[in-house]
This record gives C-alpha cells, sequence and structure tokens, in this order.
C-alpha cells in the first residue's frame, strides 16, 4: 500500500499528466530525443506508462535509455523533471527494502519516501542536462547515499545519547576529538602528503559514512575491485 506521499504524488501526476501542458511538454520533448519521438506518445502520462516494464513496451534497456534522454533534454519544459520522478517512483519504494528505516532518522515509512523523493528532485534539477547514460541507476544510486548518509548521522547522534559510541567515536575519549573528526584530519593531512584526493574520498565513503564499496562503484561506474586496491593504498598512506 502506497505512503500519504507517494498517493499524493500518483494523484498529482494523474492531473497533471494528461493536462495540456504535458501534452506540449512531450512534444517537445520528443523534438529533442528521438528516443521519445519513436514512442509517439501523445502526453506526459503515455510516456511514464510506456516506462514501466509491467507494460511490456519496452525492455529495461530501452527504458533506461529513455529515462536518459529525459535528463538530457529536461530544461525543455518544467514538467520534464516532475515527469521522471514519476517514472522513478518504483525505484524509490524499493530503497525501503534495502535500507534499515529503523535506524535512521524517520519516524515511519512516509517519512523516509518524503525524504527519499525530496533527494530525488534535488538531485534531479541539479543534473538536468547532463548525459548519463545510466541516469535512472545514478540518480537513485545517489538518492540512497544521502540516505544511508542519513542513517549514519543518526546513529552516530543516538550513540552520544545513549554513551554508546561508535567504534570510530571510541578513538578520541582522551583528547576530546570525534573519531570521525581524527579521520577526516587525518586524510587531510595525508592529502597534503601524497594521498590522492579520490583514494581519500573512497575510505571516508566507505568507513565514515558507512557505505559498501559496492554503492560507491556504482556512483563512480568503475569495478569494486579497482577501488578496494585504492582503499588499500588510502590506508597504507594513513599508517606510513
Amino acid at each position: 500500500m502506497d505512503s500519504p506521499t507517494i498517493q499524493r504524488l500518483r494523484s498529482e501526476w494523474q492531473a497533471l499528466g494528461t493536462a495540456p501542458p504535458s501534452r506540449s511538454a512531450c512534444h517537445r520533448l520528443a523534438e529533442s530525443e528521438p528516443a521519445v519521438a519513436a514512442l509517439g506518445v501523445d502526453d506526459l502520462a503515455e510516456l511514464i506508462s510506456a516506462l514501466s516494464l509491467s507494460s511490456d513496451r519496452l525492455s529495461r534497456h530501452e527504458a533506461t535509455a529513455v529515462i536518459a534522454a529525459m535528463l538530457r533534454s529536461a530544461d525543455v519544459d518544467a514538467l520534464i523533471p516532475r515527469a521522471i520522478i514519476q517514472a522513478l517512483i518504483p525505484g524509490v519504494l524499493g530503497l525501503s527494502r534495502r535500507i534499515d528505516i529503523a535506524g535512521g532518522p524517520w519516524s515511519d515509512l512516509d517519512a523516509f519516501y518524503a525524504d527519499a523523493i525530496s533527494a530525488l528532485w534535488e538531485l534531479t534539477m541539479s543534473w538536468s542536462g547532463g548525459n548519463r547514460p545510466y541516469a535512472a541507476g545514478d540518480l537513485l544510486s545517489a538518492v540512497r547515499t544521502r540516505l544511508r548518509t542519513l542513517q549514519v548521522s543518526e546513529r552516530r547522534r543516538r550513540s552520544h545519547q545513549t554513551s554508546t559510541p561508535d567504534a570510530l567515536d571510541t578513538l578520541p575519549a582522551s583528547i576530546g576529538r570525534t573519531g570521525e573528526e581524527l579521520l577526516a584530519a587525518a586524510l587531510a593531512d595525508a592529502t597534503g602528503n601524497g594521498l590522492s584526493v579520490t583514494d581519500g574520498a573512497i575510505l571516508y565513503a566507505t568507513r565514515v559514512l558507512g557505505m559498501s564499496l559496492g554503492e560507491v562503484a556504482d556512483l563512480a561506474e568503475v569495478p569494486a575491485s579497482h577501488l578496494r586496491r585504492r582503499r588499500r593504498n588510502a590506508i597504507d598512506r594513513l599508517v606510513a
């Protein structure tokens, strides 16, 4: 069952998706993007319906290409970013199965979805006009990263309140600095002494933000094995 946030989005789309401005936006998008023109849809509601895998109209690869085209030409009409949000709602719903909501700052599932949609909207607007062949996966991965960051921050806040600090936070007990501050400072020092910014960022993302190497690899679009070697380099530099 949809949460109130998702229900509002779906209800809103029923009105927006078939209105005259939606038809105009769809036609302008088709003029800019052959992949959209090839679908022969008349409005954005038809376009989003065609992207649904349950429609059996497009393969996953073809749907991915269309969403990439939508993001690339999102600036042709203000309704295009909203259509991208609508197309990615199934992906947003799937995020709740990959993140422990109870461990984050969310009072319930609807609060989680509200934060996810907010992050998705911000990222969509920020990336509009960019050429991202895997736009759908990139957007959802970036949303998941933001939610994981919120989750990690909330866990640290709770650990401070209950006097059960995370492993990193036990390091500075005698000198008054958190484990995160120590690691950040060490990374900053090492970056100025031969550690690459990229290697430091990988270490920070996995050891401080709590992201998996797979999640970082998805965002960076490089093999996880490559990131594992670079993280090892960063650790070696820190302890040298």
